[in-house]
């Protein structure tokens, strides 16, 4: 559950990076309800994901032979200090694109307004999804190191 969850969110914040809006940005619909209609069915996802990617990542961390509080000198320790901050400012990273999306919706009519806050929710997304990348290659580290 935890691999799922956390190819669910950063695998679904890079379809919208990669993907979804270059495509609303060639057709010149940014504004669309069709293209804000997809990106807000995204969040529930993200929130699911990222209770499980919790849950589920404590567990791991506490039933671990090789965990043990507050000792990082091991290399698997601190890959988990590591992933663990980069988890939480992926997470705070996500709940920021929430805010500014709720901003996107509330401007879709005024073009420049919009597009203000949509710049900022690609700066966001762009930084979720790479401090998502990080804990996935802590992950990578801890599993093999």
């Amino acid at each position: 559950m935890h691999v799922v969850s956390a190819v669910v969110w950063i695998g679904g914040l890079i379809f919208i990076n990669t993907v979804l809006n270059p495509i609303a940005e060639h057709e010149g619909s940014t504004r669309s309800a069709p293209v804000l209609g997809s990106q807000r069915r995204f969040f529930p996802f993200v929130w699911s994901s990222l209770w499980t990617l919790l849950i589920t990542g404590a567990l791991l961390m506490l039933f671990s032979p090789k965990f043990i509080w507050f000792d990082y000198s091991t290399l698997w320790s601190k890959l988990l200090a590591i992933k663990q901050v980069a988890f939480l400012l992926s997470a705070f990273f996500s709940w920021q694109m929430l805010k500014v999306f709720q901003q996107m919706e509330a401007h879709s009519g005024d073009a420049e307004a919009f597009e203000g806050w949509r710049l900022g929710f690609q700066k966001l997304l762009r930084r979720s999804i790479a401090f998502g990348l990080v804990g996935l290659m802590c992950a990578s580290g801890m599993a093999f190191g």
